[in-house]
């Protein structure tokens, strides 16, 4: 089974945010995790997106997305979330409106799957072409299919 395959459930693949806001659009996308097994410890899984992407320049493509990650202890394995904007999404300081956000959080211990996994999303999202596949999936299998296609690269 491929890597994102495994990491990213359906659940966790928002297609319609209803947040306006960068900040909103996070917890949204986040609020999924808030139940999951694979999460030892939401709070702190939280805080530590919400903290390093504070203190580290935008991790993002010229193509509108964002990428919040944190190798953490407190999920027991990678984790992956995904929304998406159509109307965009304003950050501070930024002129552009984002259409995605990505999460990935892992283990200290993952950090080949951590690389690997970074590594095809900046991959998927830096070509036009795939970029608006994302974008104009109609469904989570859709979406999916299209990442996918960044692992197998």
């Amino acid at each position: 089974m491929n890597l994102i395959a495994e990491s990213l459930r359906s659940k966790d693949l928002r297609l319609a945010l209803k947040a306006t806001d960068h900040r909103d659009a996070l917890e949204e996308v986040l609020s999924g995790f808030r139940s999951d097994a694979r999460v030892r410890d939401w709070e702190k899984l939280r805080a530590s997106l919400q903290t390093d992407s504070a203190n580290e320049t935008f991790r993002e493509n010229p193509s509108a997305m964002f990428l919040h990650h944190s190798r953490t202890e407190s999920v027991t394995g990678l984790i992956l979330a995904v929304g998406r904007s159509k109307e965009g999404l304003s950050i501070a300081g930024r002129e552009e409106k984002i259409h995605l956000i990505f999460v990935a959080a892992m283990p200290t211990a993952m950090n080949n799957d951590y690389l690997r996994i970074l590594g095809a999303v900046a991959r998927v999202c830096r070509e036009p072409s795939s970029f608006q596949e994302l974008l104009n999936a109609e469904d989570p299998a859709g979406f999916l299919s299209v990442l996918e296609k960044g692992c197998r690269q």
